[in-house]
């Protein structure tokens, strides 16, 4: 178990109030793993907001395993469908996790991914979740 830091490969993390940072080891290698300030060709990440750890789930969730983290923010909410950085850099992260050894979900806006194969799951339009195995 580590905490989530508070900078991961130069992109400042935020958190949001009931954010638990302790998780599993290997959800903060799968994030060294896709968030870069250069993520995307031409464009820079600067900061995320995770909103979501290790907290308010119940079991059997990845959350409360504490093997998932749910990414998001008011850019993403209104910047994804209109292209651009926050399409770009979302879209970036997402394909970066899917190469990441450990990943079980990958669920957002660009697509939805469980162990490495299309899966039907209700929402994620307005952020990424990422667990791990």
């Amino acid at each position: 178990m580590t905490d989530i830091p508070t900078t991961i490969n130069g992109v400042a993390v935020d958190f949001g109030a009931s954010v638990n940072e302790d998780v599993h080891d290997r959800i903060v290698e799968g994030l060294k793993a896709g968030i870069k300030t250069s993520i995307a060709p031409g464009r820079v990440l600067s900061k995320i907001h995770i909103s979501s750890a290790n907290d308010q789930h119940a079991m059997p969730s990845r959350h409360a395993q504490e093997k998932a983290v749910d990414i998001n923010g008011v850019k993403m909410v209104i910047g994804y469908p209109q292209g651009g950085d926050v399409t770009a850099i979302v879209q970036a992260i997402q394909t970066a996790f899917e190469s990441y050894a450990h990943r079980r979900e990958n669920f957002g806006p660009f697509f939805k991914k469980k162990l490495g194969a299309p899966h039907m799951v209700g929402g994620h339009g307005d952020h990424i979740h990422l667990s791990v195995n």
